[in-house]
């Protein structure tokens, strides 16, 4: 025998699978290792050799022989030792001896393929002598963990098939399929799966369980929801209906398994409509939290609304008002007079609005010094005097009296809170924060409160978080208490504190601004980006947008509309924006304008998920398309469509904080897109397109030497249409578009090119001498960009020629308007027609 044959036979699995096999004990073998073997070897040894040796006698183990029974008894030479036997068996023998040596535990991996195939083959007539089905003996043929354990392996392998062939086996022995627990949703959903396939398989099913329940007694809770929900699901609301009767007398469904039915059927999207009919034909009525929610969190609130007056007029209602809260909040947004009906509806059903109130109002009102205070100046005629912050500090700065004798009494006079002064000079006799803490702490078990003040948090703050240098700072500072709540006042220190270096002033103000907000670190993160656009730092607002993005700290609109007050300079109505060029500083030559350099931080900002006004990028469209860029205008248009849209393309911007619910159509007046290219700017984009194209183009000489000036022929007509195309592109990702605006638009500049008069603008003059003799050409364009005849098929010149005198009359009856204005006002009432002569006379 080789070393390493020997190796392997000393192994201690290698010996204890020896002992048994030949029944004698090995020596140096671990008892509690040979007390847990047969398990092991039932599952280790599988497929390979049966130990039925184990259940015979000593003394037939010697040898192996097979009797007439078919039982295998195994028998190893004890001369020679180094021999083995050759051992040989039956499967289904071995199995059955396997398998109960796993504790009842039934699983796939016990049985070979061809094991499994015979055993599950219950339609199959048995040819072979000797072998006898499992689940045809004696103590497996109720055996529901082997039922499951095959008709696990039958679906598996043979799909719906071998599930029929089970529910013919389990129909023809009249088995007892179980009610509960996790065997019974191994059988029942599997049967039901098979009859929704054949709707008499499904009758056959739910007559086994009308007969089950009429023999026994016992029902499968979840019969009717599975089979109502799976028409209701799939869209067939005639058979969910006919179910619904045949089921709901014998299998009804509990109040809560009914509602989870209810929103699983909304979660799917299912016949919703029948579902109605079938909420009206049973009593349940707890359906209403489970229903209109999730309909307000998928957005969908229409439907929210339609089932919010079907549930209330049926007597469901929410179990509180704060479910009703997506709804009426929506409504009241984009929908009032439905809100009104919303929260009205809720009011006469009895609904409660006011428990988070009644929660804060309970009882806690108690008998104070104070109280009394009040109650005997009532009684004796005398004022009540308020705590004094002014003298209360000089009590509490005394030196001659110690602090304990002195907050002693004021407790004894009855104060219940003291003002930010007396807490400045009470922690000014404290030599560290420790202190400081433990007076606070003294303050308020006697029931004294250092009030709500800025200055007041912020030394218990700083008291608290050992910031000893801040505290000092705060306590030894010459700003009045008060001067802290002014936010303006704080941030304009802030930039002097860092201009002149004061690092522990700008850290304490910093903490200090921090503590007004709920997200301290948010605004601490907003002021310094306020301060950076303050200096015109373009890298450090950059870097700050940078850092904000990657820790997701939202930037406020505050801070975006301080970024344009100090951005862009101040632009005349009517007029084009001056460009100051040299804001910003970062170090190298080539700076960008201000308007660019806003769109690059607004960008940065919409990456970080914030939400950027529409009224600011509404200017920054208005000052390219004053400034000539179309180009820019268009790009930006497509961008802000994307995003302020229903869906923004991950490709283009990250994920959002925020989205404007689908339902709300982009024609809704508080719309962002309807706000953002309401119909002065449409009228603007579509004139733009006319001017971009018609302006006249002057180039430099460095782009004459490179060759690099596109060639234009003399009487080429240009594309005149790019803003009407534009228009168009927009109309297609949904944005809502004011034909008659446009029309307008288009008219405006074909009276300016090709009717009566003479325009002040020199770019206008220039394109009427340009487009001179070309309306023809112009109409058809246009209607190519508009997709249908609206210019070429009528009398253009005769119209233009109409419009353009109606315009006149319109300015002229506008300036009389204004002139008598201006008559009235120059005469006042209490004066005399001489004073009012004499004043003419000398204007003349």
């Amino acid at each position: 025998m080789g070393p390493a044959l020997q190796r392997l036979l000393l192994r201690p699995s290698s010996l204890e699978l020896l002992r048994y096999l030949v029944g004698t004990p090995v020596a140096n073998a671990p008892r509690k290792r040979a007390e847990r073997l047969p398990k092991r070897v039932g599952i280790c040894g599988r497929r390979h050799v049966s130990i039925a040796a184990t259940a015979q006698p000593a003394s037939q183990q010697h040898g192996l022989v097979s009797d007439d029974a078919g039982r295998i008894s195994l028998s190893i030479p004890r001369t020679t030792e180094s021999s083995f036997p050759i051992v040989s068996w039956k499967p289904s023998q071995a199995t059955e001896l396997l398998v109960k040596s796993s504790n009842n535990r039934w699983d796939e991996s016990l049985f070979t393929h061809e094991e499994l195939e015979f055993e599950t083959s219950l339609d199959a007539v048995q040819v072979e002598s000797g072998r006898v089905r499992l689940l045809d003996r004696d103590g497996h043929r109720e055996d529901l963990k082997l039922w499951a354990c095959l008709l696990g392996y039958r679906k598996r392998v043979h799909g719906s098939k071998g599930v029929l062939t089970f529910w013919r086996a389990v129909q023809k022995r009249n088995l007892h399929l179980p009610t509960q627990g996790s065997l019974a949703e191994k059988f029942w959903p599997e049967f039901l799966a098979l009859g929704f396939q054949n709707h008499t398989l499904l009758e056959e099913v739910c007559k086994y369980a009308d007969r089950l329940l009429d023999e026994n007694g016992e029902r499968w809770s979840k019969l009717y929801v599975s089979v109502i929900e799976h028409f209701l699901v799939t869209g067939q609301g005639t058979n969910a209906i006919k179910w619904h009767d045949r089921l709901f007398k014998l299998h009804p469904p509990g109040y809560k398994v009914f509602a989870g039915m209810c929103r699983y059927v909304a979660l799917k999207d299912g016949d919703m409509e029948t579902l109605r009919s079938i909420y009206t034909r049973n009593k349940h009525r707890n359906i209403y939290s489970r229903i209109v929610p999730l309909l307000c969190q998928r957005e969908d609130f229409k439907s929210a609304l339609s089932w919010h007056f079907f549930f209330v007029n049926n007597g469901d209602l929410p179990a509180f008002a704060k479910l009703v809260e997506p709804l009426v909040h929506f409504l009241a947004i984009y929908d009032r007079p439905n809100a009104l009906k919303v929260t009205k509806s809720l009011v006469d059903a009895g609904v409660s609005f006011g428990s988070s109130i009644s929660n804060e109002l309970q009882d806690n009102t108690k008998i104070s010094r104070e109280m009394m205070n009040l109650v005997h100046g009532k009684t004796f005629n005398v004022s009540v005097k308020k705590y004094n912050d002014n003298l209360g500090a000089r009590w509490f700065a005394t030196r001659w009296i110690s602090l304990d004798v002195a907050i002693n009494a004021v407790h004894a006079l009855g104060v219940q809170e003291i003002g930010p002064l007396s807490l400045q000079a009470i922690a000014l006799r404290e030599p560290d924060t420790k202190s400081v803490v433990v007076r606070i702490a003294q303050l308020k078990n006697l029931g004294i409160s250092i009030g709500r003040s800025l200055f007041s948090q912020a030394v218990e703050h700083f008291a608290r978080n050992r910031k000893s240098d801040l505290l000092e700072s705060l306590l030894s500072s010459d700003q009045h208490p008060e001067a802290l709540e002014n936010g303006e006042l704080q941030e304009s220190l802030l930039n002097t504190y860092a201009t002149a270096k004061d690092w522990t002033q700008y850290r304490r103000t910093l903490a200090i601004r921090s503590l007004v907000s709920k997200s301290p670190q948010m605004e601490k993160s907003n002021i310094i980006l306020r301060y950076h656009v303050t200096r015109g730092r373009r890298t450090a607002v950059m870097d700050m947008l940078t850092d904000m993005q990657i820790a997701g700290t939202p930037v406020t609109s505050k801070s975006i509309a301080h970024i344009i007050q100090y951005t862009l300079r101040p632009r005349r109505a009517g007029h084009r924006p001056v460009v100051q060029k040299e804001r910003w500083h970062n170090g190298t030559e080539n700076d960008p304008n201000d308007l660019n350099m806003v769109i690059a931080i607004l960008k940065r900002i919409m990456r970080t998920g914030s939400f950027v006004p529409i009224l600011h990028w509404q200017e920054i469209i208005r000052r390219l398309g004053m400034a000539r860029r179309f180009n820019d205008v268009q790009t930006l248009c497509h961008q802000l469509a994307n995003w302020y849209g229903p869906v923004a393309p991950s490709s283009a911007w990250p994920p959002r904080r925020f989205r404007i619910p689908a339902q709300v159509p982009t024609s809704h007046h508080l719309h962002p897109l309807r706000i953002l290219f309401n119909t002065p700017l449409q009228k603007a984009i579509v004139e733009w397109g006319f001017i971009h194209s018609l302006q006249r183009r002057s180039f430099s000489l460095e782009d004459l030497r490179r060759g690099t000036v596109p060639v234009i022929r003399k009487h080429a007509l240009p594309v005149v249409t790019s803003g009407i195309t534009l228009l168009k592109e927009l109309s297609q990702q949904g944005i809502y578009i004011d034909g008659k605006s446009v029309r307008s638009a288009i008219f405006n500049r074909l009276i300016t090119y090709f009717g009566p008069g003479r325009s002040n603008r020199r770019y206008n003059r220039y394109a009427k001498a340009r487009l001179h003799g070309s309306l023809a050409l112009v109409a058809k364009q246009i209607d190519e960009a508009l997709g249908g005849e609206y210019f070429t098929g009528i009398d253009l010149p005769r119209i233009l020629n109409l419009k353009a005198q109606m315009r006149w009359r319109r300015v002229g009856r506008r300036w009389n308007t204004m002139i008598k204005a201006k008559r009235a006002s120059s005469s006042m009432p209490g004066l005399g027609n001489g004073e009012r002569g004499s004043g003419c006379g000398a204007l003349n």
